[in-house]
């Protein structure tokens, strides 16, 4: 078999494929710049096996592969192939769920402990020189909460907020969740409603996925419901959330503040409200951006595929009927 990767790929997920196939790799992955669809047909010209993150795996890049047997995505959502059009053509199409979840956990907690204990504050003081004999006291202008024996509210308890939920127990926190598609959970987790969650949590994260369900779910009653000594983080989506109405609560104090590494309008606009803002501390969307990140997905999409390759089942696969069918 002949593959082509444009993904970023680490080599143990290399040395995996190559007990199967000729792996070549291309494209993103490796220069940083995305192969155009007509590039990307020319590249994977007499492949079987065709793996992307950035590059787009289109109808017409499928219908263009004549000897295309297996596509892989190294997304944990393979969004950037067209599914229903790998399906007509009984293709099977791997992805990597979970391959970023610790990132996001630990950089969740991050924020967290960030903006509860003023840390990238603390550290702009410093930075910017106001840290003098005859200055304002640092322990008195920076002093936070500690996170042990608080409540943390996951929303979202899929496997970033399962991490996320681990954590913060080893810390000390109480941990309430809520998911609708979850009805068990480990003995430390309280599974609760949204209102339920909302009024009590001393942190609030956010880890669903936008779906026409969770689209705008944290409204502006539910931010009301609020603690005013309470954080809002949140890495996953900012659909998931009434923006205009957080960065209300946060001016108005009615909040203690937030943790943000997502915005509906990325990257933000020079004049965005969020810069006025003194109790919000804002990341440019970097929740995946961990070097491991990139041998996770590599070592779980290869080894999904050398297991179906090799017989011994199959996971990770977007579209198992064409495989049960």
């Amino acid at each position: 078999m002949k593959a082509i990767i444009t993904a970023p790929f680490h080599q143990e997920g290399v040395d995996i494929l190559s007990k199967h196939m000729d792996v070549q790799l291309a494209g993103w992955g490796q220069t940083q710049e995305e192969l155009t669809e007509d590039q990307l047909i020319e590249a994977a010209q007499g492949c079987e096996v065709l793996i992307s993150e950035v590059e787009e795996i289109t109808a017409r890049v499928i219908d263009s592969l004549p000897d295309l047997k297996l596509i892989g995505c190294t997304r944990a959502d393979p969004r950037t192939v067209d599914v229903h059009a790998a399906t007509r053509r009984g293709i099977p199409v791997f992805h990597a769920p979970g391959r970023n979840a610790q990132s996001v956990a630990e950089l969740t907690v991050l924020l967290m402990i960030g903006v509860a204990r003023k840390a990238f504050e603390a550290e702009r003081f410093v930075r910017d020189g106001e840290w003098t004999p005859d200055g304002e006291m640092p322990y008195l202008k920076f002093r936070g909460y500690e996170m042990c024996n608080k409540v943390v509210g996951i929303v979202g308890y899929g496997a970033i907020g399962r991490k996320v939920g681990a954590i913060c127990n080893a810390m000390g926190c109480k941990i309430a969740a809520f998911d609708p598609f979850v009805t068990e959970a480990p003995d430390y987790v309280e599974l609760c409603t949204l209102d339920e969650l909302m009024e009590r949590a001393d942190f609030v994260t956010v880890h669903c996925a936008v779906t026409d369900e969770t689209r705008g779910m944290i409204s502006r009653d539910l931010i009301a419901k609020m603690k005013p000594t309470a954080f809002f983080v949140n890495t996953a989506r900012a659909a998931v959330v009434d923006e205009e109405a957080l960065i209300e609560a946060l001016a108005e104090k009615r909040i203690a503040g937030a943790g943000l590494d997502v915005f509906m309008d990325e990257p933000l606009a020079k004049d965005s409200p969020f810069f006025e803002l003194d109790n919000c501390v804002l990341l440019p969307h970097i929740g995946g951006a961990s070097h491991d990140v990139t041998r996770h997905h590599s070592v779980i999409i290869s080894e999904a595929i050398s297991d179906y390759l090799s017989g011994k089942g199959v996971r990770c696969v977007a579209n198992p009927q064409v495989i049960r069918g």
